[in-house]
């Protein structure tokens, strides 16, 4: 009987397991097996038949990072609207957007996205956007693992259909998911494409809301809105809805179960208790919070309530890049100086936001997020020489307070190398580099038209 054949081997790790009590494996190999999954991790050498194998030369070895909200086809209005809050950052983005956005302009974009979160060390992204069809096409051809689905919204946008053409798309995207993930060769058993945005509770009115909420219960379907981010959307929310939260329309309307929420800055208690009552996760996203001078989020209140949370980096247009090292940085930083306490948030609570938190977020925990037999193999390897890297003392501080993007040698989705010695193996980088440069023209020219 012929011995299976391995897909790939990593040796001479130092594995950031990520796992329930953050294991840590030193001078380790790992297996990855014909089935995509992580065969074996352990201290030494292993047996193996993987006919490709990459020498981690004692560098660390991590979980792929989930980016559990962003926008990817922003990248094309990257530094359009700085210096301003979020409302009039929105309002001089909608318009640039429905004027030059199309199905192409959005692949692009995401294109873009897609290269920059792969050599970032990113593997997982949930995002939310026009024309999701764009993602999945950027999906299926970079290895980047897009989490997505129809942005709704009753303001007009890139796609202009009245919100009942909206809802009657989004039924026949969840009712055709299935089929699509099968076409595109996307990866069983992520529900990927099972994903509903409504934008937020200031953009729907609440007959819409009770809609998209019947339409997801029909489907299974997850959900995924803005709440909470700024002090004029908790007006615009009190004023729309009778004097309630976000959180509590959301509740009211039934799409709080488990949904993800994007940003979270405005939390009372009561918010908080609703929100772990319900399931949900808040996904912090401090650069953009941060430069939009939105606010800070109770990120060590609502972890302290049992809510799960994640990382996310928001659209590069007010984050400005796909970067979650940043944000690991500037969530533990920004979290003790809020709390004058050094002590919350250590390094391997805030490696979970950005790694197993986001895979609870997406409802993949069982499949990715840490590195563990069983799990497929999403991980990123570290530069074992980097200037920054050295010395580690303790690889979870070492991960959180010191690496950065620099420091991603190669990269593994879904048991396959998308980025090998610093380059993406999927992605022409200079041609989608060149395409986004030549949008350039047409969006200025649509801002000052606007």
């Amino acid at each position: 009987m012929s011995t299976p054949q391995d897909l790939l081997a990593i040796t001479h790790a130092c594995v950031v397991t990520v796992d329930a009590v953050g294991t840590i494996v030193n001078d380790a190999t790992i297996v990855v097996g014909a089935d995509r999954k992580i065969r074996a991790i352990a201290a030494g050498a292993l047996d193996h038949t993987a006919p490709t194998v990459i020498d981690a030369k004692g560098g660390i070895v991590m979980p792929g990072m989930i980016n559990a909200h962003t926008h990817m086809g922003m990248t094309l209005f990257r530094g359009l609207g700085d210096d301003m809050n979020l409302e009039d950052f929105l309002g001089r983005l909608m318009p640039a957007e429905i004027a030059v956005l199309s199905h192409d302009a959005v692949v692009a974009g995401t294109e873009l996205a897609a290269l920059e979160s792969l050599l970032g060390g990113i593997t997982t992204a949930l995002d939310m956007y026009y024309l999701p069809d764009a993602a999945l096409e950027v999906a299926a051809r970079s290895g980047l693992r897009i989490h997505c689905g129809p942005n709704l919204l009753e303001s007009d946008g890139p796609e202009p259909l009245p919100i009942a053409k909206r809802m009657a798309w989004a039924n026949e995207w969840l009712t055709d998911s299935k089929k699509r993930e099968q076409e595109l060769s996307l990866p069983n058993g992520f529900d990927s494409l099972n994903w509903l945005s409504p934008h937020s509770t200031y953009l729907l009115g609440e007959e819409h809301l009770n809609q998209i909420s019947a339409l997801a219960k029909q489907h299974g379907a997850h959900i995924h809105v803005h709440a909470a981010e700024t002090v004029g959307e908790m007006s615009l929310v009190s004023k729309r809805h009778n004097g309630r939260t976000p959180i509590q329309v959301l509740a009211d309307t039934q799409l709080l179960t488990n949904a993800v929420l994007a940003h979270g800055v405005h939390l009372n208690d009561a918010d908080i208790a609703m929100i772990a009552q319900h399931g949900a996760t808040v996904t912090h996203c401090p650069a953009s919070n941060y430069k939009l001078a939105s606010g800070t989020a109770r990120i060590v209140e609502l972890h302290k309530q049992g809510v799960n949370v994640a990382l996310g980096t928001d659209g590069p247009a007010s984050g400005n890049d796909i970067d979650l090292w940043l944000a690991m940085r500037l969530a533990g930083y920004v979290q003790k100086t809020a709390t004058s306490d050094p002590t919350v948030l250590p390094a391997l609570d805030v490696l979970r936001m950005a790694t197993i938190n986001g895979a609870k977020a997406l409802h993949i925990d069982h499949l990715v997020g840490s590195l563990e037999v069983g799990k497929y193999a999403d991980l990123v390897v570290l530069d074992a020489f980097s200037p920054s890297l050295t010395p580690v003392f303790d690889p979870h501080v070492a991960v959180v307070a010191a690496a950065g993007r620099g420091d991603v040698c190669h990269v593994v989705v879904h048991g396959q190398i998308v980025v090998r010695d610093r380059k993406a193996l999927n992605i022409n980088a200079a041609a989608v580099v060149d395409r986004v440069n030549k949008l350039t023209p047409v969006i200025l020219a649509s801002v000052a038209r606007n």
